[in-house]
């Protein structure tokens, strides 16, 4: 059950939300999950949370998930800052280079005191903006 939530969770992270992944990357999303669950902490209920988009009240596990997850698939370095065009390519695939542009634009200054934060920021911000590369 948690390598479903886990890659349910994946899915809707930002470069993991292209719809056309290969079972491959799948595969990868759903291990680098279950390594950031388990190494910080956080419970299938409080991925389940992120996955659905609430993130008020997210705990200090769940913050130190995103970074965890968005450094190992690329889109934060070390310290939650955000790599432009690693998070840019992989929307683009998915929504068209103009509207990745923006939404990185948007999101790419995600300042916080620590990596956790600055990652978690970027997810607020994906989910504030996602429907701006719908339309």
């Amino acid at each position: 059950m948690k390598t479903i939530a886990c890659l349910v969770f994946a899915g809707a992270l930002i470069a993991c939300a292209v719809a056309m992944i290969t079972d491959e990357q799948r595969d990868a999303a759903r291990q680098l999950a279950g390594k950031c669950m388990q190494q910080t902490g956080t419970s299938e209920e409080e991925v389940n949370r992120l996955r659905s988009g609430e993130t008020a009240d997210a705990n200090r596990n769940a913050r130190c998930f995103v970074q965890c997850f968005f450094h190992g698939a690329g889109f934060v370095d070390g310290d939650g800052n955000v790599q432009t065009a690693e998070l840019t390519e992989k929307l683009a695939g998915e929504y068209g280079q103009e509207k990745a542009d923006e939404l990185v634009r948007r999101c790419r200054d995600n300042a916080g005191p620590d990596a956790c934060e600055r990652s978690f920021r970027l997810l607020e911000c994906y989910l504030e903006n996602r429907a701006s590369l719908m339309y």
